[in-house]
């Protein structure tokens, strides 16, 4: 059976392989794991980390505070949960609100900045959060004037019964978005799609950021 490091040294040659003469930033999906199986995926390489629940990640925040973990928050964010989300995490991939942009720059300390990435409700899914593909620029506008937090992308996540086949149009439509804001929004350089079973795809279709959590630590309990 692989164990972390081996499925780490999988994921980072299918990386290589997949990428297009640019850096990709892999974020290791670290909800419902421990923070001994994040240290090890650490001392094998991984720097960026994905949590989704926020009570649950600041244990592992506080076991792990003298790593030099970059640690995402990549779940939905409710109201409550910004000025720890803001003082705990580097990352946020879930910007889909302008009173949870402001409380997070509300709240930002005053000696950092949070990357931030705009989510898109890219299949206008009911359950799910996310502005409209036809929203973003107005919501970039409203965001302008926010200065502790920096919007430097945009994120999805597509539907799980989407045909892969269907992937690579949904992958392309984002990545044409991101094409088009960024002569208006340099910072806009992001883009964080691709999780395990079509990160290979997202790579090649443009994205920088992709968010792996079974690939590399197997099954969630």
């Amino acid at each position: 059976m692989e164990n972390i490091k081996d499925k780490i040294k999988i994921v980072q040659s299918k990386i290589e392989e997949s990428k297009i003469n640019k850096n990709v930033k892999l974020v290791a999906v670290s909800k419902k794991k421990s923070w001994q199986e994040i240290l090890e995926a650490y001392e094998n390489g991984i720097n960026d980390f994905g949590e989704n629940y926020l009570q649950e990640s600041l244990e592992k925040i506080s076991k792990l505070k003298d790593s030099k973990i970059n640690w995402h928050f990549i779940g939905k964010i409710q109201s409550n949960k910004c000025e720890e989300i803001a003082k705990n995490f580097d990352w946020v991939h879930t910007i889909d609100r302008l009173k949870i942009a402001r409380l997070i720059d509300k709240y930002c300390p005053e000696n950092k900045r949070i990357n931030c990435l705009i989510q898109i409700n890219i299949d206008n899914e009911d359950s799910k959060s996310g502005i409209k593909l036809e929203e973003v620029e107005n919501f970039l506008n409203e965001l302008s004037d926010l200065r502790k937090i920096k919007i430097c992308g945009l994120m999805i996540i597509p539907n799980p019964n989407v045909e892969f086949s269907d992937l690579q149009q949904t992958f392309r439509k984002i990545k044409v978005l991101s094409d088009k804001l960024i002569k208006n929004y340099e910072n806009l350089t992001e883009i964080s799609m691709g999780m395990s079973r079509d990160f290979e795809l997202a790579i090649k279709e443009g994205s920088t950021i992709v968010r792996l959590g079974e690939t590399i630590f197997g099954a969630r309990n």
